[in-house]
């Protein structure tokens, strides 16, 4: 289950969306010190798949680790902590919305 920004379970629709732009590069990589909405729904992703991430829409030094730590084992991303496109689209494939 993926929860958006209100606490909500997110409708397929709604994150395929967010995956289209990625896929399309319009999508500023979420980073150390970023904010809001998105770096909520990401937080919220990763805790849906096992870490433990608090839900404030804070990219802080944790959710930095939990991203280094998702790359490294996802093996075929750059171990860098930031939410970019690769990253974004490799939980999007966790989820069977990308083929």
């Amino acid at each position: 289950m993926i929860i958006d920004a209100r606490g909500q379970e997110c409708k397929t629709y709604y994150w395929s969306l967010m995956m289209n732009k990625a896929k399309e590069y319009d999508f500023e990589p979420l980073h150390l010190g970023s904010t809001g909405s998105l770096v909520l729904m990401v937080q919220k992703t990763f805790n849906s798949i096992g870490y433990e991430l608090e839900p404030n829409g804070v990219f802080d030094d944790s959710m930095s680790e939990v991203v280094r730590d998702f790359q490294e084992q996802r093996e075929i991303l750059e171990l860098d902590g930031v939410v970019g496109v690769e990253t974004i689209l490799e939980l999007d494939r966790l989820f069977g919305l990308v083929q």
